[in-house]
């Protein structure tokens, strides 16, 4: 099955943001910021100061409640952003590069610009489904990203990737309802 599409920034950063979520440590590190200053404020609050308690009290309860709720739509905003930056400083050059992707049952063959390369797919590990794109993760960590609105044959591929799925054993992962958060 041959595939010819570009990718832009919008796929990068879809896919960046994808690998983030799937992430344990990037997983534990959200929570963990969520919550410890929380406590930690809590507990500011509660512990008596000075002659002002009731004050101090309130405002460092408040803050505790506040950062609870705030934090997650900062935080989003903040690896959005942080990712944006990474993909303009990084992989500006090969937006809107075309690239041709040729599937097969045992290889996939790509070639973009100057370069091409062969990939034998015992290599890869695992394939991911979003509602965007399909991630086909090889073993050595690097990604291929086919983006769904670009490619006019979706069930083809899909059935191509499901044999190769069978074929290889490779772990299929459908996640159609992801969304960053």
């Amino acid at each position: 099955m041959k595939l010819n599409y570009s990718l832009d920034a919008e796929d990068y950063l879809n896919y960046q943001l994808f690998n983030a979520s799937q992430s344990k440590n990037i997983s534990n590190k959200r929570k963990r910021n969520r919550f410890i200053p929380a406590i930690v404020f809590f507990v500011l609050g509660i512990v008596p100061r000075f002659n002002l308690t009731e004050p101090f009290t309130l405002i460092y309860i408040s803050i505790s409640v506040l950062w609870i709720f705030i934090y997650p739509i900062w935080d989003k905003r903040l690896y959005i952003n942080h990712y944006k930056k990474f993909i303009n400083e990084n992989y500006q050059n090969n937006f809107d590069k075309n690239v041709e992707v040729v599937l097969s049952e045992d290889k996939i063959f790509m070639k973009d610009g100057n370069s091409e390369s062969k990939i034998d797919l015992i290599e890869l590990q695992e394939i991911n489904e979003v509602s965007v794109a399909f991630y086909l993760k090889l073993k050595s960590s690097q990604s291929l990203i086919l983006p769904k609105n670009k490619i006019s044959s979706l069930e083809e591929i899909k059935d191509l990737l499901n044999f190769i799925k069978e074929k290889y054993s490779i772990s299929y992962n459908n996640f159609p309802e992801w969304k960053w958060k």
